[in-house]
């Protein structure tokens, strides 16, 4: 599935956050790694100081790829003239793309470009998927040289919103990791109360079975290809429980769709991603459904 990583730096160690990512996807997949960067005219770097950099990143990268298992990378780099975000989306297209990894927090100070912030640009108009990556690794993930183990794959139960599976299943067929099907059933609204404020919510019975039936056959597919599959439906607010679970169930990767609206439960994937991006530190694969 992915035959083509792009990792766009800006020169700061928080950019550069994603390599191992980018390192274990690439020698088990079996891809090419594209270092890319941009020089902004305004932003006092010069093109030859940034392939100087990138040329210093290929020869580190060339390097751990020989622990992940790979003899012999091909590493292009390319330093591009122009604005960040255009510049790392027409590479993509350009190139075909196959994965954009990059970071997702903001520039440590040491880079002329906040990547961070075009990290959410290039999420909300990307063509390709994209793996945004929020903390470092840790550290007894790269001593196994096993990072992704167990990914949460968020559903609402539309079509749309299953468009990322496909990723979570090459992702932990590859890696050997664990997929945890996962769906919230966000309590309907009941008569408000004398606090404004604080409306009365209840359970929705009807739609937490069919969220469990749903569940249960998409786990059941996923078993039948060999893969390791379980499932949780709970009850509350998407964002809220997709953050909390991952955080405390030792998630390594959530795989989510852009957008999409259920037919079971009453929430927007689309939205729910936004929420997802700006909270916790686990990284985040995000597909751009087209149903």
């Amino acid at each position: 599935m992915y035959e083509k990583i792009l990792v766009p730096l800006d020169g700061s160690t928080i950019a550069e956050l994603v390599l191992p990512y980018a390192e274990e996807i690439a020698a088990k997949f079996g891809a090419e790694i594209s270092l890319f960067s941009v020089c902004e005219a305004d932003a006092g770097y010069t093109e030859n100081l940034y392939r100087s950099y990138l040329k210093a990143v290929l020869s580190k990268v060339q390097h751990d790829l020989k622990d992940w298992g790979t003899k012999e990378a091909k590493i292009p780099i390319e330093v591009a003239s122009g604005k960040p975000a255009i510049e790392i989306l027409r590479y993509a297209d350009e190139n075909n793309i196959s994965l954009i990894i990059l970071a997702g927090r903001g520039s440590s100070g040491e880079g002329p470009w906040p990547l961070g912030n075009i990290a959410v640009k290039v999420l909300r108009i990307a063509s390709k998927p994209v793996l945004m990556i929020r903390a470092p690794a840790g550290d007894n993930a790269l001593k196994e040289k096993r990072l992704v183990k167990k990914i949460l794959v968020p559903l609402d139960g539309s079509r749309v919103g299953e468009a990322a599976i496909p990723h979570a299943e090459a992702l932990a067929q590859t890696l050997d990791a664990k997929l945890v099907l996962f769906q919230v059933v966000e309590p309907a609204p009941s008569l408000p109360t004398d606090d404004a404020f604080s409306p009365y919510r209840v359970r929705d019975e009807k739609l937490e079975k069919a969220a469990f039936a749903y569940i249960d056959g998409m786990k059941t597919t996923l078993s039948k290809k060999g893969l390791i599959a379980s499932g949780v439906v709970l009850a509350g607010y998407p964002a809220d429980e997709i953050i909390n679970y991952a955080e405390a169930n030792a998630i390594d990767l959530i795989a989510i769709s852009t957008h999409g609206r259920s037919g079971v439960g009453r929430w927007a994937i689309g939205s729910v991603t936004d929420k997802i991006l700006y909270s916790g530190d686990t990284p985040v694969l995000v597909e751009h459904a087209t149903i």
